[in-house]
C-alpha cells in the first residue's frame, strides 16, 4: 500500500491499511472490532479507564476505523450495512480485493467475490464464520504494548498470552464461495467454506 500520507485524510499508516486488507480479504465482511481483535489484539486491553463500554470500543478501534476511512477514499473498502446491535459491517470493493490479494500473496482468482449486501439479512452467518476464525486463530497479543496499563489489566493480558497457541495466521485462512445453483433462493444460494490451516469444513455464509 504505497500511498502517500497526505492522500489519507485519516492519517492511517501503510501497516494499518494492510491489516484491514488482509482481514477483509479473508473474512470478506467484518466489523472494525473484529478487524482490531485479529490485527491488534493488545488493544482489547487498552483504554480501561473509560467509563462506558462504547467509549472503550471506540478508542480501541480508532486506528483501524481511520484506516477503513482512508481505504474508502481510495475506493478499496465500503460500508455494508449494520448488525442488529448497531455495529457497521465493512467489506472490500473489487479493487480492494485485488489489493488484498497482493497483501496476502494470493492470486486474484482465489479471492472470491466481495460480500456486498451481507448486512441486509443481519449477517448472522458471516459473523458466525468470523467468530469461528477468532476462536481458532487466537492471535497472540504484544505484552510490551501494555506496559503502562494497570496491574489487573496486565494480569488478564498475561493469562490470554499464556493460553494455548491458536492455528496459523489470518493469511493461512480462506473463505471460499460455493454456488449451490438457481434452485436455492432467499439468501441460501451461496455458502462459504471456511478453510483453516489443518482442515476444511463447511460453514454457511450469506
Amino acid at each position: 500500500m504505497a500511498v502517500k500520507r497526505e492522500e489519507n485524510p485519516a492519517g492511517s499508516s501503510n501497516n494499518l491499511r494492510g491489516d484491514v486488507l488482509r482481514v477483509l480479504g479473508v473474512l470478506k465482511v467484518a466489523t472494525v472490532e473484529q478487524i482490531q481483535q485479529i490485527s491488534a489484539p493488545h488493544m482489547s486491553y487498552r483504554h480501561t479507564d473509560k467509563e462506558k463500554p462504547s467509549e472503550r470500543k471506540q478508542a480501541r478501534t480508532a486506528s483501524h476505523t481511520g484506516a477503513l476511512s482512508d481505504l474508502r477514499k481510495h475506493g478499496l473498502a465500503e460500508n455494508g450495512g449494520r448488525l442488529p446491535g448497531g455495529d457497521t459491517l465493512r467489506n472490500l470493493t473489487p479493487m480492494g480485493l485485488k489489493a488484498a490479494a497482493r497483501e496476502l500473496g494470493r492470486p486474484v482468482g482465489e479471492m472470491g467475490d466481495p460480500a456486498r449486501g451481507a448486512g441486509r439479512t443481519g449477517a448472522s452467518h458471516p459473523m458466525a464464520v468470523n467468530e469461528a476464525v477468532l476462536a481458532l486463530l487466537r492471535p497472540k497479543l504484544n505484552l510490551s504494548e501494555l506496559a503502562g496499563e494497570p496491574a489487573d489489566v496486565r494480569a488478564a493480558a498475561q493469562a490470554a498470552f499464556d493460553a494455548p497457541a491458536g492455528l496459523g495466521t489470518i493469511a493461512s485462512y480462506a473463505t471460499l464461495e460455493e454456488r449451490r445453483g438457481p434452485a436455492c433462493t432467499r439468501g441460501l444460494a451461496n455458502a462459504r467454506r471456511l478453510s483453516v490451516p489443518t482442515a476444511t469444513f463447511p460453514a454457511t455464509f450469506r
